[in-house]
């Protein structure tokens, strides 16, 4: 098994990996078998004034060689490398959030590492469930549990902004369950990312900043492709991003000091500092004069660098060499919540006027490719590769304090990290079987082996230590004061671990035609070590009913095998409660705490996937609908925070004292998904007044519950009424991302200009904004919002379900051929200036009836789950120069 020694072992072998996918010196676009490149395709395939796109060649969802995007039997998006970066989106994920309208990411905040690479999503299933390809092999993911309270909450995601779109030729997104095909997590569908392995050299730059002058960003990019032996390639491309990030928080109007010359705590209502609603006793003078803008809400300080190498060698006629990998590193800073000077939290000693925790995140990816390919192996076409990535992720806390350290604390500790390294090695073989008609039984089947390691590293002592040092001043002078680094307690030496597993897969796919009929098959069986075995299947079949009009669907099952992080991460928050230490928990499965409060073994996700569709052709037009179902069992999602007396007794007559609160992850409930996807792209030549592409696409999705795990039984046997999964997890499955997104497009080309016009319409979210007010209190705060109010059984208060509206998001830019070699661009990003509606406010008359409103005392205006941002209008330019 593979040893693991720390951060400094641990980036050395990330670069390793890279520079051994960089020397391997190989690599073709990936698919098996080889790419069929779009200028081979036969001309009479389609009408000549076909839409592009109709014409474009894809290689995902297939083992026989590229195809066409309208004779694919399932939905393909393929999305160009102009496509991808003509506006002024500098980030993969970005760029794809525009131009697929199944594809979504949230913005969050305060969120640890997901703030810098988020959670995509695909057709509104968990981030989980999507699989990423780098030119047909299969990508690493990240190996960071999301626990905050925000999109993509117990799941683990990939981290594509680790992959530069200026190394990339294309990317093909698979709008179709693929589990038969390419094994777990390919449940909603399978993002192909395929390199670019043109020859040639250049250079772009894009700059920006925002309406409010902040986020100012470049990007920088730089590739060159060259000739290898007989008609191979390197193609390299190196990137560096930068950002300073943008800030949308208000100012902190709450009582930052102690009242009454340092005899009262603070109150927390909104403008108890300002005088808008009542303080907690006299002022302190420094109220006047306190900086009060201490929080951050947008898009995050960072900077990234990054390297990509795909390359080919021809060894002899008909066998290839390839290769290709890439490293990436990015340094980021997130702002916590901030610290009140009179806050328990603060040793002011340290921080007589608060602080900011910062945290800075180090994310860093890594992976090298190596295979061989060729067309006659005893009659067989093969394909053999093996595959080696990672990620590391490490966290550092600063301008922060262990209250429990007293003066001594120092203000920045290591939180600790996670490492998450997968090795895949693939052998497949297609042949062509004729049948003495005019279409060959197509076969492919193959082999599959895959090992993952997963570490998770430890902070340091100060991050996560019980000090003993009281409070030192205040009110609660001499009471225990909080344990552990702020915002975030470190990793203790008891949560570390190392774990790994590996899974071995046999596979077949069959394709066959019959006139106008296409359809194709796929088996897959797959074992893992820690979950056992799983069978899936697909069909899919294509109909030419005409010319112009072809029918598709398909039909298949689908699986999710549990990452390593959902199954043993743990961490701990350290709390004060009547005077003695407690802790609230987060803990895998295994362990004896969550067992006893009624944790299980996790099992598989499994699905069902129903697509039905058509497909149009026309001079000038190519259109497609499709129409699906995913049915998905098992889901696993972190539980409800079990707490209160009874948990407490129940886990101290069991000899576990000091846990106030616990969670862990559970296969909580059943799903079913039914959504339409509607493509279209219409092209007009007006000779000499130009030619307009008109390009219009569509979204509709809509979550429902099967099935929601009830209370456990061991805490419903003490009374506990608390849902496994709550109504806050509910809602943020079924209404954190859009129910529709549609995108309308327009692109005038005239002579050596290019006017885009890009029109993005995100539907309606939701999110719970209150789990318990009195009618009062609703009264006062709901009036001139959307909202939902749903009753707490067994009680007079509601829970209160806040939605924000639909809106229209508005990119323009021009692009200005100078040269043949040289592309000026200037674009204005949300042309106007549209932000998603705000979260409830908090008011003095909310607060005379006891409550502030859900923005966080007012600094907090909009909602995490926003799925365009908070960050308004944005200005870039662009120069691009080839060679």
């Amino acid at each position: 098994m593979m040893k693991f020694k720390g951060r400094t072992a641990a980036a050395g072998l990330m670069v390793g990996a890279s520079v051994f996918g960089a020397v391997s010196a190989s690599a073709q676009t990936g698919a098996t078998p080889p790419v069929v490149a779009a200028d081979t395709v036969a001309s009479d395939q389609l009408p000549d004034d076909a839409p592009s796109e109709a014409q474009d060649v894809v290689v995902t969802g297939t083992r026989f060689g590229g195809r066409l995007i309208a004779e694919s039997p399932v939905p393909i998006d393929s999305v160009s490398n102009a496509d991808l970066r003509k506006g002024g989106y500098t980030q993969l994920e970005d760029q794809l959030k525009v131009q697929v309208p199944s594809f979504s990411i949230p913005r969050p905040a305060t969120a640890g590492a997901v703030d810098f690479y988020t959670a995509p999503s695909l057709r509104g299933l968990s981030p989980g469930q999507l699989l990423v390809l780098v030119n047909g092999k299969r990508r690493h993911s990240s190996g960071d549990l999301s626990i905050h309270n925000q999109i993509g909450r117990g799941d683990v995601a990939y981290d594509l902004n680790a992959i530069p779109s200026a190394a990339l030729g294309r990317v093909e997104v698979l709008r179709d369950g693929a589990s038969a095909q390419y094994g777990s997590d390919a449940i909603a569908g399978v993002i192909n990312l395929v390199l670019d392995r043109s020859i040639g050299a250049g250079v772009d730059t894009t700059l920006g900043i925002t309406d409010k002058a902040d986020g100012e960003t470049a990007d920088i990019n730089a590739w060159l492709g060259v000739p290898l032996g007989d008609g191979g390639f390197v193609r390299t491309t190196l990137s560096y991003r930068t950002t300073d990030g943008t800030n949308r928080a208000r100012p902190d109007t709450r009582q930052q000091y102690f009242g009454s010359d340092g005899t009262l705590m603070p109150s927390g209502n909104y403008g108890s500092g300002t005088g808008l609603t009542a303080s907690n006793g006299t002022l302190d003078p420094r109220e006047a004069t306190v900086d009060r803008d201490t929080f951050r809400l947008g898009e995050p300080e960072y900077n990234q660098k990054s390297a990509f190498v795909n390359a080919e060698l021809p060894l002899a006629p008909g066998i290839d060499l390839y290769g290709f990998g890439g490293y990436s590193r990015l340094d980021g800073k997130s702002i916590g919540f901030a610290r009140r000077a009179g806050q328990d939290e603060t040793v002011r000693a340290l921080h007589p006027d608060g602080y900011a925790p910062v945290v800075e995140a180090t994310l860093q990816n890594a992976s090298g490719t190596l295979g061989v390919r060729g067309d006659d192996l005893a009659g067989f076409g093969y394909d053999v590769s093996t595959v080696y990535g990672g990620s590391i992720i490490d966290i550092d806390q600063v301008n922060s304090n262990n209250p429990s350290l007293g003066a001594a604390s120092p203000t920045r500790s290591y939180r600790g990290g996670t490492r998450f390294f997968q090795w895949t090695t693939n052998a497949d073989l297609t042949r062509e079987i004729p049948l003495g008609d005019t279409s060959p039984l197509k076969l492919a089947f193959g082999y599959e082996h895959r090992e993952e390691y997963y570490r998770i590293v430890a902070g340091d002592t100060a991050s996560y230590t019980n000090g003993g040092v009281a409070i030192l001043d205040g009110p609660n002078a001499g009471k225990p004061a909080a344990i552990g680094f702020q915002a975030n307690s470190g990793i203790t030496p008891e949560e570390a671990r190392k774990e790994s597993r590996n899974s071995e897969a046999v596979y077949v796919e069959l394709e066959k035609t019959f006139g106008p009929l296409l359809i194709s098959g796929a088996g897959r069986y797959e074992s893992f070590s820690d979950f056992g075995d799983t069978t899936n299947y697909k069909l899919a079949a294509r109909l030419q009913l005409a010319e112009p009009l072809a029918l598709r669907g398909s039909i298949s099952t689908g699986f999710r095998a549990p990452q390593l992080p959902q199954s043993y991460f743990a961490t701990t928050s350290m709390t004060i409660v009547n005077g003695a230490q407690t802790s609230s928990r987060l803990l895998p499965v295994s362990n004896p705490v969550a067992r006893l409060l009624g944790a299980t073994d996790l099992k598989p996700e499994k699905s069902d996937n129903l697509s039905i569709g058509a497909v149009l052709t026309l001079p000038g037009l190519s259109a497609s609908v499709d129409l699906y179902q995913i049915k998905v069992k098992d889901r696993i999602a972190l539980s409800s925070t079990f707490q209160g007396a009874a948990v407490t007794s129940l886990l101290a007559e069991n000899g576990f004292t000091g846990i106030s609160a616990v969670s862990y992850l559970t296969n909580a409930v059943d799903t079913t998904s039914r959504g339409v996807d509607l493509t279209a792209r219409y092209i007009h030549d007006f000779g000499a007044a130009g030619k307009l592409t008109t390009t219009l696409a569509a979204n509709y999705n809509k979550q429902s519950f099967d099935r929601i795990a009830g209370t456990p039984q061991a805490l419903a046997d003490l009374g506990v009424t608390t849902p496994l999964f709550d109504l806050t997890q509910q809602v943020r499955f079924t209404d954190s991302l859009p129910r529709d997104k549609v995108t309308l497009d327009f692109a005038w080309d005239w002579k050596a200009f290019t006017l885009n016009l890009s029109n993005t319409r995100y539907g309606r979210v939701g999110a719970v904004a209150f789990t318990s007010l009195r009618q009062d209190q609703i009264d006062v705060l709901t009036p001139g919002y959307d909202v939902d109010i749903v009753a707490i059984d067994g009680s007079t208060n509601s829970q209160v379900i806040q939605y924000f509206g639909a809106k229209i998001i508005t990119d323009l830019n021009l692009a200005w051929r100078a040269t043949e070699k040289m592309t000026l661009t200037a674009g204005i990003s949300n042309l106007f200036d549209t932000y998603p509606d705000k979260n409830i406010a908090s008011t003095a008359e909310s607060v005379a009836v006891g409550t502030n409103g859900s923005d966080n005392a007012g600094i907090f205006p909009y909602n995490y789950i926003s799925p365009f941002g908070y960050s308004g209008r944005a200005y870039y330019l662009k120069a691009g120069f080839r060679f």
